[in-house]
């Protein structure tokens, strides 16, 4: 029974170790931690749906987080910003390798990737000529569907030479 009695104080006294421990941490303090541990956890995986292509806007809404806490965060630690920016530059490190890699099989790959990235010397380059003594109205239609593919990444060049009013007789210097 000695035995017995030895093993009970052991236990009581490890057991009273562990109690101390826990109660030398303060609430605030083991709230303040998880706080932590859960904004980690939810920056980490926005920053990698960031990294996937997402905007910070769908990743935030992905994982839960409003966009006033993110905010926050930003603010309370600048370095957060220093992150997003890496990983949207690694999401097109990714896509740039895809692309170099894919143009050594097919050439418009590499052309592709120079109109965008070099437009004025690699675009496509279209001239709007604005010299008709027709219809005004196609001239307007024409130069909106210029503009409009204008927008979808081609450069545009419109070329419009004004009539010599010497022409009809009037003398353009006064």
């Amino acid at each position: 029974m000695a035995k017995s009695k030895t093993t009970d104080k052991v236990d009581t006294v490890s057991q009273t170790d562990k109690n101390k421990t826990a109660l030398t941490k303060k609430p605030s303090e083991e709230k303040a931690e998880l706080a932590k541990r859960k904004r980690l956890d939810l920056t980490e995986r926005v920053l990698n749906h960031i990294s996937e292509g997402l905007s910070q806007t769908d990743a935030l809404a992905f994982v839960g987080v409003p966009y006033s806490t993110w905010n926050l965060w930003m603010r309370t630690y600048p370095e957060m910003l220093v992150e997003i920016r890496q990983a949207e530059i690694s999401l097109k490190v990714r896509h740039l390798q895809n692309i170099q890699k894919h143009s050594e099989n097919d050439v418009r790959a590499s052309q592709w990737l120079l109109a965008r990235k070099f437009p004025l010397e690699f675009g496509e380059k279209q001239t709007i000529d604005m010299n008709t003594k027709g219809d005004d109205s196609k001239v307007i239609i024409n130069v909106i569907q210029q503009v409009q593919k204008e927008k979808h990444g081609q450069t545009v060049q419109i070329k419009h030479e004004l009539p010599n009013e010497s022409d009809d007789g009037t003398d353009e210097e006064d």
